[in-house]
């Protein structure tokens, strides 16, 4: 018994195929290859075939065959079984050829309705038959060849059409009055009616749905949506960075949901590319995020090895320390020191204190600053030397390069440094940071004149507090050209490293044109422009050094 719901049509096809396919006589090798496209014309309907009695040896099979929607949807995987060559004479295995699935194209099947629509169906139990290469297979530009032949194929009828697509059918019938004609003419002998009566047919059946009719879009409105998108990714690089690669990926999305049928593989590089900008921007630009909250990031290490001993009666003191950045970049630095430059440091630090004769105390902290600054930046010339050539090596840009400095100065464990011993400070002080951090027996540093070490004294015992370390990072960074500068506070008792860069939004301080943003270097996970909230109130903070190039 027949199936109502299946339909058998036979037509003629004219078929492309690429010549890499090996389409040659012997006429089976024509059930090997994978068609490019093929045309079906001369539709007509038959009663009954049986797919398995078609094939011979000049044939072509295939269960099913989809339509061809778009270059990503019609993608597909083929998957080639291995052949076996066998001895002529004998039963026995030659040898096997190995055959790896592949992507392709699935066929590009045209089946014309009219001058404007198409068929759009599955084809199933589809047999091609009498193929015969055109123009005696000379191939085409591009490795193109051409076949004909006849093709018999079924079409499978799908019950209860939903009601949006009966609407759809409907609306498409009242526009096209001449193929309404042909629909009621079920005995015209035209190749076009059979192929249209197979929707007419399904119409009173409400079996399957109707051809789609071709995408139209408005030009107004797509270049609208871009001139606004545009728009946005400008204002959001500018004045919301944060935004910026969210909204980059986000308009990609909406863009591909908008033309998917349209342009779907173009629309989906395009997305790809958005993705791939996105990712450089988030690498490459510097976290741009106000909150003050600290970033978790990979723990480091620090080793100190024993001195050692020089001809010229020195001791050479080596450190060992392996920190991340927050762009999870991995760096370790190896340096020495000398004891005897090391002392002559702490001289020079203890004449300098007497020299001072400035009566407020960011004058006086200005001139004792730029006196350690001047005597020890040459003396860390090995050290910055091997900064540079990380950047160099790595190319680092200034962000990432200022980054990789203060993320190694946060490395170094924090130490307290009094001017005075660490009993009496405590007894003389009104701070409860500094109450609370003698009585957790934290370390200390004291008897240094100022309470400041200077930036090589700190490189050399990696004992340290807030404007110390400030001031580390403020010599290391002038001799690699990045602006930056030494802020203090009387009201918040602090200090940290100011950095001259474009990192984006947040507090700063502008200082002959160039915004300088704050960075704590007291602890870890503190990024480029971030310190703690309560200290916030630009006015509070003056500044010391300052370097712009």
């Amino acid at each position: 018994m027949t199936n109502q719901h299946i339909k058998y049509y036979k037509a003629n096809f004219t078929g492309v195929f690429h010549s890499k396919d090996k389409a040659n006589l012997p006429f089976h090798f024509f059930n090997e290859i994978e068609w490019n496209q093929l045309k079906i014309v001369d539709v007509v309907a038959i009663p009954q075939f049986n797919s398995w009695e078609l094939i011979t040896s000049n044939s072509w099979y295939r269960k099913k065959i989809k339509p061809y929607k778009n270059s990503f949807k019609s993608l597909q995987w083929i998957a080639r079984w291995p052949k076996i060559n066998s001895k002529r004479d004998f039963p026995w295995i030659k040898s096997i050829r190995w055959q790896f699935p592949v992507l392709r194209k699935r066929t590009h099947l045209i089946i014309p309705l009219n001058d404007q629509y198409q068929l759009q169906e599955v084809l199933h139990e589809v047999v091609l038959k009498r193929i015969e290469l055109s123009n005696k297979g000379v191939e085409w530009q591009n490795g193109l060849r051409e076949a004909s032949g006849v093709i018999y194929f079924q079409i499978h009828l799908i019950p209860e059409l939903p009601k949006k697509e009966i609407q759809k059918l409907a609306e498409i019938n009242k526009i096209e009055d001449s193929t309404s004609d042909v629909r009621h003419n079920s005995d015209s002998e035209s190749k076009a009616t059979d192929i249209w009566s197979i929707n007419n047919e399904l119409d009173k059946l409400t079996d399957i749905a109707p051809s789609q009719k071709p995408l139209s879009m408005s030009t107004k409105g797509n270049r609208n949506w871009r001139i606004f998108m545009i728009l946005w990714l400008l204002l959001a690089l500018w004045k919301f960075p944060t935004l910026f690669l969210p909204s980059l990926i986000l308009f990609g999305a909406i863009s591909f949901y908008r033309f998917f049928r349209k342009a779907c593989l173009g629309l989906l590089g395009s997305l790809l590319i958005f993705s791939f900008v996105g990712y450089l921007f988030y690498r490459w630009l510097p976290n741009t995020t106000n909150s003050q909250k600290n970033t978790e990031k990979k723990e480091g290490s620090i080793r100190v090895k024993p001195p050692i001993k020089t001809k010229d009666n020195d001791l050479s003191n080596t450190k060992e320390v392996e920190w991340w950045d927050f762009f999870k970049n991995f760096h370790k630095i190896k340096y020495n020191t000398s004891s005897l430059s090391f002392y002559d440091s702490q001289v020079f630090h203890e004449q300098a204190i007497k020299k001072i004769t400035s009566k407020t105390s960011v004058a006086y902290f200005n001139e004792l600053y730029g006196e350690l600054y001047t005597n020890d930046k040459r003396k860390l010339d090995s050290i910055v030397e091997i900064f540079k050539q990380k950047i160099k090596n790595k190319r680092l840009s200034p962000v990432k390069s200022a980054e990789m400095v203060t993320t190694f100065i946060q490395e170094i464990p924090y130490f307290l440094v009094h001017d005075l011993d660490c009993k009496t400070v405590v007894e003389s002080s009104n701070s409860d940071f500094m109450i609370q951090y003698h009585m957790e027996n934290k370390p200390c540093l004291p008897n240094i004149p100022g309470g400041v070490q200077s930036p090589y004294e700190f490189a050399h015992n990696l004992m340290g507090d807030c404007d110390t370390r400030s001031l580390l990072g403020y010599t290391i960074l002038k001799k690699l050209g990045i602006p930056c500068s030494v802020w203090v506070s009387e009201a918040y008792g602090h200090s940290v490293l100011g950095v001259g860069l474009p990192i984006g939004n947040g507090t700063y301080k502008q200082i002959n044109g160039i915004r300088h943003y704050p960075t704590e270097l007291t602890a870890k996970g503190f990024r480029l422009g971030m310190i703690a909230p309560e200290q916030q109130n630009m006015s509070n903070w003056d500044i010391t050094l300052f370097f712009n190039r």
